[in-house]
């Protein structure tokens, strides 16, 4: 120890002892930055760079350091230095250091930083007495083994806490003790080898090529060690600049990621994660608790919560299948499902890029979370297919049931059926007690259904009061009976509502698929048709769609078909009933009666086909015909007799109507006072207002208006009242019964009486007797009609049969 401070402080200059350790000192701090910075660059390349930027500052600073305390000392004789073995000496201390950085860059144990410790004391070693051997012109060195080992024991020693402990990011201080530790082990390497080492001043054993003096040496050491300290310390301030802007860039980069509802993630090539955004670690959370977080991405509470995904394999976080899974290509993955630990289960679509870099190559996946709108789909199929007041299937759902079940093979198609159910009574029940009790019975009702059925079968609502139901896995129609039995007792079971009591039956129609069936329509048409029997012979019963209401329904179709070409050919004509005085037996108008004359069938009367006609929609066309017939037919009458036609409850609606009479009166130059139009209560019970406002449109052209069969509909004295009624015709019912029905006279009379005390005219028709007549006229009623005057028929017949039959009536306007 003696020896080494003896050394250091008479052998050597204290200048060049000060600034040897400063240089060292200031060189290793700038190593270490430059190394850190290494460690914090993300391309390989720069990584590399960096790190022999640093082992080359450190290797000069060392070499750096043995030469100005080579040129300090003192040994009492003139040193010249070989400039080639003086540069070798640099790389040689280069060399080592920049191994040792590069080293540490691919691994860090401990291992491998002994082996680092032990590749810079040999370098440090190599380099100083490489570098005294450049004193070989001007002496011979003699070296003590046992100081140099010890110099090499020290050296290593404190390059071992340089390593372990220094050039450790983790350990507190590390680079104040990696300068420490490392200055020591270069003065110790140094210094003590000096102190062991023995100059014998010999000149011209060798002669440099190149031959370097101290004060020249001196000025070219310190000038290019300032050169690369203060390069490398700019180096490292430019870099730290440039890692600021970056990183204000990346972090620019990294909240907007951060804003975005998508997951993304920065993928290796080997399938690695790097980099993802916060969405993503939200949404690959095991908490559910942290999902509540996605709504406000840039206020979450607890980033630290959240998963770190960084090197997890980015195929198992997706859960793709190996042959699917690509990290070369670009590719959209679709909808998959993702499952995770805890239960949940995520939909998402996933898609890749790949990005090709100078240095690197990534691959960006971008994860959406579609659970919630997936979840929002299937609630808006639910209500495409649910009633949403019954919870019950809808018609679609149903139809789509149906055509499912008939498009299946024939085994499937078998022992299957269809019903359809209507309420009865249901109006009733929504006019009296509102609307919340209809749906009330209806909630009911389909409950009631419901539980008469089996799991196979399938229950909806079509709409309104009407249900369907699909029955599945009856084999005889005995089975299907029994069903629609089950159902119809329990929808007849009163229903308590509060204090009130709701009773409603049902009836029902059934159609068994064939087994060629292919059409559900048409299946569903059977069955609509059998309800429509069900409904005509008196509700509350079943009928299945058979043979004989096939038969029925093709009659139906036929005559249907029949009508519209009746139409086409002008196959109607009118009868018409004559209306006479009940006090002078003159005639004063006419009933025109519809007749249709089908071809190899002769004359229909209108109760077989005006039915048809009417739920077809053909009522308007053969009532629009029947008003310009009836029109033309008085026009050529002579003298002032009315002409009266019938109005059905469709054509009273129809819109087109008051053009269709002004037509006619104009084209036939009929006044329009000798025009009657007959319309009954249950005509204007369908539409008031609508029917009001047309029967005032009517009455401002000039023709009559008479109320049909007044007494066997609703009899409402408001109609009377409120309608510009011209007549008011009594029903043949009264009549007919009148003198040997005591109730039935006393109708007739106060129907008489009401009338005349509202100043309108009164028709009697059915009057087949002359009794009946006598009685009507000494009742003051104003007008007769019946068989008793004269059947209907064409004009021309009837003229001829009532002159023929009955020559005390006057053919002439009374």
């Amino acid at each position: 120890m003696y020896e080494v401070l003896n050394c250091i402080t008479t052998e050597h200059d204290w200048k060049h002892v000060l600034a040897s350790l400063f240089v060292l000192a200031f060189s290793n701090c700038c190593s270490l930055i430059i190394y850190y910075r290494s460690q914090a660059a993300l391309v390989t390349r720069n990584k590399i760079l960096w790190a022999i930027a640093a082992g080359t500052v450190v290797g000069l600073g060392v070499w750096a350091t043995h030469f100005i305390a080579l040129l300090g000392y003192k040994p009492g004789f003139e040193i010249v230095f070989d400039a080639g073995r003086t540069i070798v000496s640099a790389l040689i201390s280069v060399a080592g250091f920049v191994t040792t950085a590069l080293l540490l860059r691919l691994n860090a144990d401990g291992t491998l930083r002994l082996a680092c410790a032990g590749i810079a004391t040999a370098a440090v070693a190599g380099m100083h007495f490489y570098g005294m051997s450049a004193l070989s012109a001007s002496a011979v060195i003699e070296y003590d083994t046992i100081t140099i080992t010890a110099a090499m024991v020290l050296g290593f020693l404190g390059y071992v806490g340089t390593y372990l402990l220094g050039a450790n990011s983790n350990v507190r201080w590390s680079t104040a003790i990696a300068t420490v530790t490392s200055v020591l082990a270069v003065i110790s390497i140094h210094f003590v080898s000096a102190s062991g080492t023995t100059l014998i001043p010999i000149r011209g054993l060798s002669t440099p090529i190149v031959a370097l003096h101290t004060t020249g040496l001196s000025a070219i050491i310190a000038v290019a060690m300032l050169v690369v300290v203060v390069l490398s310390a700019l180096a490292a301030g430019l870099d730290s600049n440039f890692q600021r802007l970056r990183h204000k860039e990346q972090r620019k980069l990294s909240v907007l990621a951060d804003s975005s509802s998508e997951g993304l993630f920065m993928v290796s090539a080997d399938g690695l994660v790097l980099q993802t955004n916060m969405a993503a670690r939200i949404m690959f959370s095991d908490r559910l608790s942290d999902l509540k977080d996605l709504k406000d991405l840039g206020h979450l509470a607890d980033v630290d919560r959240l998963p770190k995904l960084s090197g997890r394999s980015v195929q198992d976080l997706f859960q793709i299948e190996d042959e699917t899974f690509s990290l070369k290509e670009n590719r959209d993955y679709g909808e998959r499902r993702i499952r995770f630990a805890d239960g949940r289960e995520m939909i998402a679509t996933i898609s890749s890029r790949r990005t090709e870099d100078t240095n690197e190559d990534f691959v960006f996946f971008a994860v959406h979370d579609m659970t919630q709108r997936v979840r929002a789909e299937a609630r808006v199929r639910a209500l495409a297919y649910r009633d949403t007041l019954t919870g019950l299937a809808n018609r679609v759902a149903f139809n789509m049931a149906l055509e499912s079940s008939v498009s299946k093979d024939a085994e499937h198609r078998k022992n299957l059926a269809v019903m359809i159910i209507d309420l009865d009574e249901f109006k009733e029940v929504n006019d009296q007690y509102g609307h919340g009790a209809g749906d009330t019975l209806l909630k009911a009702v389909g409950r009631r259904i419901s539980n008469q059925l089996s799991d196979k079968d399938m229950v909806a609502r079509l709409g309104g009061d009407e249900f369907a139901v699909l029955v599945r896995g009856r084999s005889t129609p005995e089975e299907v009976t029994r069903v629609a039995n089950n159902i119809l007792a329990a929808i007849s079971e009163p229903l308590a509502m509060g204090k009130r009591t709701l009773n409603c039956g049902g009836s029902i129609g059934i159609a068994i698929v064939p087994q060629r069936a292919t059409s559900p329509a048409r299946i569903l048409t059977f069955a609509d048709r059998a309800l429509y029997s069900a409904k005509a012979d008196g509700r509350g019963c079943v009928r299945f769609y058979d043979a004989i209401l096939h038969k029925r329904q093709i009659e139906k179709r036929n005559l249907e078909r029949a009508l519209h070409k009746a139409i086409e050919n002008d196959e109607f004509v009118l009868h018409f009933q004559p209306k006479v005085s009940a006090s002078s037996r003159a005639i004063v108008g006419r009933e025109a009666l519809i007749r249709w004359n089908r071809p190899n069938v002769g004359l229909i009367g209108p109760d077989e086909f005006i039915p048809l006609a009417e739920q077809s929609m053909l009522i308007n066309d053969i009532g629009r015909w029947t008003i310009f017939a009836a029109c033309s037919a008085a026009s050529q009458w002579s003298g002032k007799e009315t002409v009266a036609v019938n109005l059905s409850a469709r054509q009273l609606l129809d819109p087109d109507l008051v053009d269709h009479v002004r037509t006619a009166l104009d084209q036939t130059g009929l006044d329009p006072e000798r025009f009657e139009l007959e319309i009954t209560e249950t005509a204007i019970i369908h539409n008031t207002q609508l029917a009001t406002s047309i029967l005032l449109d009517l009455k401002a052209l000039g023709i009559k208006i008479s109320l049909d069969d007044f007494g066997t509909g609703y009899s409402s004295m408001s109609y009377i009242q409120d309608f510009p009624f011209d007549r008011i015709k009594i029903d043949r019912s009264f009549v007919t019964s009148m003198n040997a029905n005591v109730k039935s006279r006393a109708i007739v009379e106060a129907i008489i009486h009401l009338a005349h005390s509202l100043d309108i005219p009164v028709v009697a028709e059915g009057v087949e007797t002359e009794d009946q007549a006598e009685a009507l006229a000494q009742l003051a009623c104003e007008e007769l009609q019946g068989y008793l005057i004269a059947a209907p028929a064409p004009f021309e017949d009837m003229v001829a049969r009532v002159l023929a039959d009955n020559p005390i009536f006057e053919i002439e306007v009374a």
